[in-house]
């Protein structure tokens, strides 16, 4: 597997970037504060629906702008693969996979795996265990659907054991 393009419409700073890269190695470089980090978060998005730096999708949108696009394109097993995410600034996201909307996140997993490492997330060793289990969550759910699946599971339970209030909804 590997990104052949990213075309980014109004996001972040970008108001439009193109980018095809190599099947080997890329090397991103420049200034600080020039957007290679933008670069990274999109594809991320990509692969998880979410920036991760946390935040709101409409942070993601260039100031003066209603929506941006994130495209990408993936070839996987030879195939290509089409993942286009259109932010809007007062509704929700819609994604997109080979032109076919899709309707839960969940669907996208699996297509594209990034493993992200930023600055940001050295609270995984500094802070307690549940930063390093979110972060190894994330990684997982993009190599197994099933786990998704179970991890969405524990957390409504683990939600109900402490939040006892909302249980008498879900019995």
């Amino acid at each position: 597997m590997h990104i052949k393009e990213l075309n980014l419409k109004n996001f972040r700073n970008y108001e439009n970037l193109h980018i095809e890269f190599d099947s080997h190695i890329n090397i991103l470089y420049g200034d600080n504060a020039q957007g290679k980090t933008n670069i990274l978060e999109a594809l991320f998005m990509s692969a998880t629906t979410k920036s991760h730096r946390g935040g709101k999708d409409k942070e993601m949108i260039r100031f003066t702008e209603d929506d941006c696009h994130i495209k990408t394109i993936v070839s996987k097993d030879d195939i290509l693969r089409k993942i286009d995410m259109h932010l809007k600034r007062h509704s929700k996201k819609g994604i997109a996979i080979d032109g076919l909307n899709i309707r839960r996140s969940s669907e996208l997993f699996g297509l594209l795996n990034i493993i992200f490492f930023s600055p940001e997330d050295l609270s995984i060793i500094k802070q307690g265990p549940d930063k390093r289990r979110r972060f190894l969550d994330i990684e997982l759910c993009q190599l197994d659907k099933i786990y998704l699946t179970y991890l969405a599971k524990y957390n409504k339970i683990l939600f109900q054991a402490v939040h006892p209030i909302h249980q008498a909804r879900y019995a």
